[in-house]
């Protein structure tokens, strides 16, 4: 009887430890662009054009293009996620990088949750994908 209850406890706990670490946004992490979504229509051609990192802590990201940065604040629950706050920093992007900053600027308030696919962050709105990022391995030397 009394093992009994102390294998049910241990599988409890155990998976209660399993469902705590189901993947989500990882903390200091640099996501790289791989595409937007723009009238349902994947355009791939931004791939690597921009990263975004998050500070899980603060409840912040900034969002890099090769030429300016986009600051901003969500607030999220599970998969839920909202982007209350994306600000523009810095000088203008020329006209040749202009589009994936303004294409940020008005996709990242849409998103309203997220999924990881393996190294995926995959932002949605309702059923649509938005955004793609990806999590890139950095070579430690």
């Amino acid at each position: 009887m009394k093992i009994r209850v102390i294998l049910i406890l241990s599988f409890i706990y155990t998976v209660q430890q399993a469902s705590a670490q189901k993947p989500g946004i990882k903390n200091n992490t640099m996501y790289f662009l791989s595409s937007v979504f723009v009238d349902h229509k994947k355009n791939t051609l931004v791939k690597d054009k921009g990263h975004i990192v998050f500070d899980t802590k603060l409840n912040t990201a900034a969002c890099f293009t090769s030429c300016n940065f986009i600051h901003l604040t969500y607030s999220m629950n599970k998969q839920a996620i909202k982007f209350s706050t994306v600000k523009a920093e810095g000088d203008p992007c020329p006209d040749i990088l202009l589009g994936i900053e303004e294409d940020l600027k008005s996709i990242l308030p849409k998103i309203s949750y997220y999924k990881c696919n393996g190294r995926d962050l995959v932002f949605m709105n309702n059923k649509d994908t938005l955004m793609v990022f990806y999590e890139k391995e950095i070579s430690k030397k």
